[in-house]
């Protein structure tokens, strides 16, 4: 990068305002996405702009950028720590599966390491044309209007508002603007301008920039020209028109009477759960299929009612220890998202709860009335189930139960197609839990696609499920869930939709305590089935999605081969290796997260750590010249005298004498320029020392009697450049 001469101190100070221009662009970004470790993404900046103004070679500074992005990864997605395997097997697994997935055109997919190790990639782009702007061209006016642009469309389009910075934005993009013209100016006719004559050029520009500020506050403001475009557009991306289908965003609802269509994917944060495994979060289920979504037939005449103190009984089968989730409300909803296996609620209001047991919801009554609750504390034991028992349920366990009657509705339009496949879907299938297993793993096995925008809504004449299994194969967790919900009643097993959020992704809140976050796009629908004997009982048949459900594998325990069918073996080995493996990965991320609770502690020293190594670093190579030359002599030393020896000396000296100041011009003979160095350091070692290479690269004379003393000789220039 060829550059014009600027004073270092000016140079720092037009960096130190681009710092803050870039700063006060890169803030929004980090809020709207909720990314956080912001002062990651700027130290990033800081380190590239400082190893600009000390004029490293990239050599240098390119390894130490990389190892930087490599550190902050480790930071964000392993916490922090000393460099080890362990980010390197992350970064090589991500790059794996990003290929995979970029192959097939799913560009979205890619993982949250991708997409960090792309912005840091885009932040050095930034800072290098920021150099090159600042330095060579002398003009940012480019990255300034961009960075205008770019937030007055941020503050018209999203909820963030640039009030709080817009005014120093300006000001500080004027004053570098006018600062860089003044330094292009000063170099284009070569007038020496010190850091002493800043105040006087500076104060005409601060007077202007004050001048126009001023008239801009007071001046009279009009009405805008065009009408607001915002509406319009929202309207357009709720409620819009996709090809006839009416395009939803993502999040919990409570109208599922209409289900099908693309949705728009919203990750909004809804709660946050400090717990110590994945759960699914329940809220309500719904028992009346009606053909094209869901509804609740029948309301609970007679809710139970109870306080904080009151013990919480479900019917499940549960003997562990009783754990606890910590919800932090960003949505307001009045009711309880719980999971699993709930016993007790504690809250900071003085609240109470109304059950349906119809439904499953419980509702948060404060003063008699629904109110949500900002925050609150679950204690709850999951459930478990005994694969013994549930390879024991038979369809002649099912007593005539008028309760569970509601979980068999069908509406009489339900094409035969449907209960004909999941008939032929469980022919070998004799247990009731087998039959349910059947159904839920069919869709990962015969051509099923989970799809959020390229989807279906049946017309008057189709049935949802049957359009679903029959004609789309196309569709997301509504889909799955409804069709297995059907295709169960079919068989005469009582199943219920079942409404909730997905467990969320792993994270960390603002007091750096692990927690799973869960935003509008983990809003989901899974299936509940009743095990004759057992009671409820969840299932996961989405693609893409794995259920939680506790199962002991004890029934090889009890149970010889010849008491099992061909069938009855493969199909508990492909459970316990599933269950296993989920297990394993939930198992994994506990124990990586209780590592990095405890390296927590220590992020500050850590981080004090790689700065104090930076620093270091920095000082040793800056102090190159005085240290390098003693590395230079005692490596040659080890070598024999000749004329190969001192042609590779010769080479370093001029490097040395480079790394000092003394660069060689272009065009310049090095006859001409060993005068040059003489002038500078005395005597007359330099040309004496370029004669001879002259005598050996031109005349190839590599004979000399005096090498001992030439060596001498170049020891002796080598240990001026160091003084």
């Amino acid at each position: 990068m060829k550059e014009t001469q600027t004073n270092h101190a000016l140079l720092i100070f037009l960096y130190l305002l681009a710092f803050v221009l870039l700063k006060e662009a890169l803030q929004p970004i980090i809020v709207l996405t909720e990314t956080g470790y912001f002062a990651l993404f700027i130290g990033f900046i800081a380190i590239s702009m400082i190893l600009a103004l000390l004029k490293i070679s990239w050599k240098i500074t390119g390894p130490i950028k990389i190892l930087y992005i490599i550190w902050a990864i480790q930071v964000i997605y392993i916490e922090p720590s000393f460099p080890s395997l362990e980010v390197f097997s992350l970064m090589f697994k991500s790059f794996v599966f990003d290929i995979s997935v970029l192959v097939k055109g799913e560009w979205t997919s890619i993982t949250n390491v991708s997409r960090t190790l792309l912005f840091y990639l885009m932040l050095w782009m930034i800072a290098y044309l920021l150099q090159y702007w600042i330095e060579v061209k002398k003009s940012i006016f480019l990255f300034y209007f961009t960075t205008i642009v770019f937030l007055a469309t941020v503050d018209t389009f999203s909820p963030y508002s640039v009030e709080s910075s817009i005014f120093s934005i300006m000001v500080i993009g004027l004053f570098l603007l006018g600062l860089l013209t003044i330094t292009k100016l000063t170099a284009k006719y070569k007038i020496e301008f010190s850091l002493r004559q800043l105040p006087a050029v500076v104060m005409p520009l601060v007077f202007l920039l004050v001048i126009s500020m001023g008239l801009v506050t007071l001046l009279p403001k009009f009405s805008p020209v065009w009408a607001d475009p915002v509406p319009f557009i929202k309207s357009m991306a709720e409620k819009g028109q996709q090809d006839g289908q009416t395009v939803s965003k993502s999040g919990y609802g409570t109208n599922d009477e209409q289900l099908g269509g693309p949705f728009l994917e919203d990750d909004s944060l809804v709660f946050e759960a400090n717990v110590k495994g994945k759960q699914y979060w329940k809220v309500e289920t719904k028992d009346m299929y009606t053909s094209k979504g869901w509804e609740q037939s029948t309301i609970d005449p007679d809710p139970l009612t109870f306080s904080e103190e009151d013990v919480i009984t479900q019917n499940f089968q549960a003997d562990g220890e009783i754990e606890v989730a910590k919800l932090s409300m960003t949505e307001k909803f009045p009711f309880l998202i719980y999971p699993y296996g709930l016993t007790g609620v504690e809250t900071s209001h003085d609240a109470m709860f109304m059950y349906d047991q119809l439904t499953g919801k419980y509702d948060t009554l404060i003063l008699g009335e629904k109110h949500p609750l900002d925050a609150y504390m679950l204690e709850f034991i999951e459930p478990a189930y005994s694969l013994k028992r549930l390879k024991e349920t038979s369809m002649e366990q099912f007593e005539n139960d008028p309760q569970l009657d509601a979980y068999l509705q069908l509406p009489e339009t339900l094409p035969e197609r449907v209960k004909e496949l999941a008939t032929t879907i469980t022919a070998s299938s004799e247990s009731v839990y087998d039959k349910t297993k059947a159904i839920e793993n069919y869709f990962n096995r015969n051509g099923f696609v989970y799809e959020r925008t390229d989807v279906a809504i049946p017309s008057a004449d189709e049935d949802y499920v049957d359009q679903f299994l029959f004609d789309t194969k196309k569709g997301y967790c509504d889909n799955f869930s409804s069709s297995m919900v059907v295709m169960l009643r079919t068989l005469d097993i009582p199943a219920r939709w079942v409404k909730g959020f997905a467990p969320g992704e792993l994270a960390r809140d603002e007091d750096g305590n692990s927690v799973f976050r869960v935003s509008n796009n983990e809003a989901h629908s899974w299936v509940e089935a009743y095990m004759p004997g057992i009671g409820w009982m969840s299932f996961e048949p989405t693609i893409g999605f794995i259920g939680i459900t506790d199962i002991t594998y004890d029934l090889e325990e009890e149970a010889t081969e010849e008491e099992l069918s061909e069938q009855e073996q493969e199909q508990p080995e492909h459970e316990e290796e599933k269950e296993k493996e989920n297990r394993q990965d939930i198992a994994d991320e506990e124990i990586a997260f209780d590592i990095r609770t405890s390296l927590n502690k220590r992020k500050g020293l850590i981080i004090l750590g790689v700065i104090v190594l930076l620093v270091i670093g920095t000082l040793i190579y800056v102090k190159r010249k005085h240290w390098i030359t003693k590395v230079l002599i005692r490596r040659q030393q080890s070598f024999e005298v000749g004329w190969p020896t001192f042609k590779r000396q010769y080479t370093q000296l001029l490097k040395q004498l480079e790394r000092v100041g003394f660069k060689r011009a272009k065009g310049e003979t090095l006859r001409a320029f060993a005068v040059k160095v003489d002038r500078h350091f005395g005597g007359e070692e330099m040309q004496k020392l370029t004669a001879i290479y002259e005598k050996g690269i031109y005349g190839k004379i590599e004979k000399n009697e005096e090498w001992q003393r030439l060596q001498k000789m170049w020891e002796d220039l080598i240990k001026k450049t160091s003084n």
